[in-house]
C-alpha cells in the first residue's frame, strides 16, 4: 500500500532574487481581474428598430387607420408597406401604400390588413429588422352596417343603377351616354385607386381601363 504524501513548501523572501526567477513565485496565484469590456461589440451597436408598433383607427371602409411606434437605435425613416393577407394564406401588397396612414376600401373586405415596416439607418446605411403588425386585432375587415344593409339591398333586387362622369384624356369629366356595354364577367376587374376616395377604375376583358366617379350632386355619393 502506497502512503499518502503530503508536501509542505516553504517560502523564503529574498530581495536580490530576481523578478523572473521561476522559484521566485508563489504556489498560490494572485487573483486574477477581469479583463475591462470591449470598446465595441454587436451590442454596442445594435441595428435600427421600431418598437410599439401598433394600428389606430376604426378598420372599416372610409376610415382611417394610422400606424405608430417608436423609433431606436438611431432609426432616421422607415419603409411602410400595406398589406392584404386571405385566408388560404396569400398576400398582396396595396399598390401606393408607402406612408403610415391608410384609408380603407371596399377592396380590403374580407381580408386580414397589415402593415409592414422597415426601420433604416440613413447615416449608416444600415436597415433593421422587418416589424408586421395587423388592423382590428388581427380580425377580417368588414363592411359599416349601413354600408353591408345597402349591398344586401341591391343583391336582394338584382340590379342596380346610379350616374357616373367618365375621366378621359384631357383631364376632364364626361357626363352622360353609355360607357361599357358589356357584361360583368370574371374577367372584368373593378378597384378603387388608392387615396381617390371618390373614384374606382374598370377593367375590361380587352385590358381598357375607365376611371369613374360618382355625381356627387345626387345621392350615389355620400361622406
Amino acid at each position: 500500500m502506497i502512503p499518502n504524501l503530503l508536501l509542505i513548501g516553504t517560502l523564503k523572501a529574498s530581495t536580490t532574487m530576481p523578478l523572473d526567477d521561476p522559484d521566485s513565485y508563489s504556489p498560490f496565484l494572485p487573483p486574477v481581474l477581469e479583463e475591462p469590456p470591449s470598446s465595441f461589440s454587436e451590442d454596442d451597436d445594435p441595428l435600427p428598430a421600431i418598437e410599439g408598433l401598433q394600428i389606430s383607427g376604426e378598420a372599416i371602409p372610409g376610415q382611417q387607420l394610422q400606424a405608430c411606434g417608436y423609433s431606436t437605435n438611431g432609426t432616421t425613416s422607415c419603409n411602410f408597406e400595406w398589406v392584404r393577407h386571405s385566408e388560404d394564406g396569400s398576400f398582396n401588397y396595396v399598390q401606393g401604400t408607402k406612408q403610415p396612414n391608410y384609408l380603407v376600401t371596399a377592396d380590403d373586405v374580407d381580408t386580414y390588413l397589415a402593415i409592414e415596416v422597415q426601420p433604416l439607418d440613413d447615416r449608416k446605411g444600415e436597415w433593421g429588422e422587418l416589424v408586421k403588425v395587423f388592423a382590428s386585432e388581427h380580425r377580417k375587415i368588414t363592411c359599416d352596417p349601413v354600408m353591408l344593409k345597402c349591398i344586401e339591398k341591391t343583391l336582394y333586387t338584382g340590379h342596380v343603377s346610379y350616374k357616373f362622369s367618365l375621366s378621359w384624356i384631357c383631364k376632364g369629366w364626361r357626363y352622360s351616354g353609355v360607357v361599357v356595354t358589356e357584361k360583368f364577367s370574371a374577367s372584368t376587374t373593378v378597384s378603387i385607386p388608392y387615396g381617390r376616395t371618390n373614384e374606382f377604375s374598370i377593367i375590361d376583358s380587352l385590358a381598357t381601363e375607365r376611371i369613374l366617379r360618382p355625381d356627387s350632386s345626387l345621392t350615389d355619393i355620400s361622406g
